[in-house]
């Protein structure tokens, strides 16, 4: 019986530097993690139901939950940016 040949990746897929690709995926997780930890449990659960409701349209929510989503995020991405600053290479 013949064996099945080996598909091979595509050449875009193999020419990836995939260490660098690592290292910035690592980045970006840490990221999303201390905003995400830096909202309290009320919060997040708060940011899950909007983004929910959303279904990925903002005109889904009234302008008080959009604001309060924005308020939500901006905090998220302070503690984000926070982490990114700290883990820069100076």
């Amino acid at each position: 019986m013949a064996e099945p040949s080996k598909r091979r990746l595509p050449a875009t897929v193999r020419n990836v530097p995939w260490p660098e690709f690592r290292k910035q995926a690592t980045t970006v997780f840490l990221m999303l993690q201390a905003g995400w930890t830096a909202l309290t449990p009320q919060e997040r659960e708060e940011a899950r139901k909007l983004v929910t409701k959303s279904k990925g349209r903002p005109r889904n929510l009234t302008k008080l939950e959009a604001r309060r989503l924005g308020k939500l995020a901006a905090k998220a991405a302070r503690a984000a940016a926070n982490e990114r600053s700290r883990r820069s290479p100076r």
